[in-house]
């Protein structure tokens, strides 16, 4: 007897959940529902159960992201994590609900793997609000040795690495910033943030103890353990590169007059090389005059 399966509109309504975040789920390998030759989505009884499982543990303890990057004893709870095998895929749903993400939307400027406004969009956004003589901290952030990690695990799991990484920059500045500050992605392992003076010191910490916190998650036990990664050069020489880490580089405009897109992305540059001297997660600040 051929068991039953059903649609994805009918699963998130037995489950509770929307559609969205079930495609959202399935993007980082949380659920894996049966794909059909026409590209349909089916779900069957034991992935409807997984779902709902999952849901009842958020919904018992009252999670968000940032609950459970704070809740060791969720961390360190077994049976939780028997639930859920990785905690770091809980729903982040990237939702882009302010004017300026609108109109990245409106202007198809939104990079379809990460979620978030492009590149062009970006140095776009930087120009107007400097031509505005907005006071700006923008905060350029890079994963180091990122190419490693897909040379490890592949590169689907790279994209996942990347996901995992928007949503996270993402919910921490939509709780830590304010309604105007956007976060975009600039290719690569490359991403930025537009904030305010006052707001990039808290946003830049909360990101760094909540990204070498849930990093860890995207391993296999034995690179966890060891803490590092080996891959090779084409001559076979060893290579170990440790568990990921974010170099942050924040350009602003207190000490400086910033007149153009280029001189911002320079001066990045230049902090980004010593940002990632440090062998832990570090932001550096452009402390520099005239």
């Amino acid at each position: 007897m051929n068991e039953k399966l059903i649609g994805i509109g009918a699963a998130s309504r037995l489950c509770g959940l929307s559609e969205r975040s079930l495609r959202y789920w399935e993007s980082l390998g949380l659920i894996t529902p049966i794909r059909l030759p026409s590209g349909h989505r089916k779900f069957n009884k034991t992935m409807i159960k997984k779902i709902i499982a999952i849901k009842e543990v958020l919904d018992k303890y009252n999670l968000r992201i940032n609950d459970l990057i704070i809740s060791s004893k969720f961390l360190q709870d077994d049976i939780l994590k028997n639930k859920v095998e990785t905690p770091d895929v809980f729903d982040l749903n990237i939702n882009l609900d302010s004017e300026i993400y609108e109109l990245a939307k409106k202007n198809e400027r939104i990079h379809s793997l990460t979620g978030l406004p492009d590149a062009l969009f970006i140095q776009k956004e930087i120009a107007r609000r400097l031509d505005e003589n907005q006071k700006l901290a923008i905060c350029y952030i890079d994963m180091k040795d990122f190419k490693f990690y897909n040379k490890r695990y592949g590169y689907d799991s790279g994209d996942k690495v990347l996901k995992f990484l928007s949503g996270l920059i993402y919910d921490i500045v939509k709780e830590n910033g304010e309604k105007e500050d956007i976060v975009g992605y600039m290719g690569g392992d490359n991403f930025v943030i537009i904030t305010s003076h006052d707001r990039y010191t808290k946003i830049c910490s909360e990101l760094i103890k909540s990204f070498d916190l849930l990093i860890i998650q995207h391993y296999e036990e034995e690179d966890r353990d060891k803490g590092y990664i080996i891959t090779y050069t084409r001559k076979g020489e060893e290579i170990r590169s440790p568990i990921l880490t974010l170099s942050i580089s924040i350009v602003w405009n207190v000490k400086r007059k910033l007149s153009h897109y280029a001189q911002v992305e320079d001066i990045a540059r230049e902090l980004k090389q010593y940002a990632q001297k440090f062998p832990k997660s570090e932001f550096v600040v452009d402390r520099r005059q005239g």
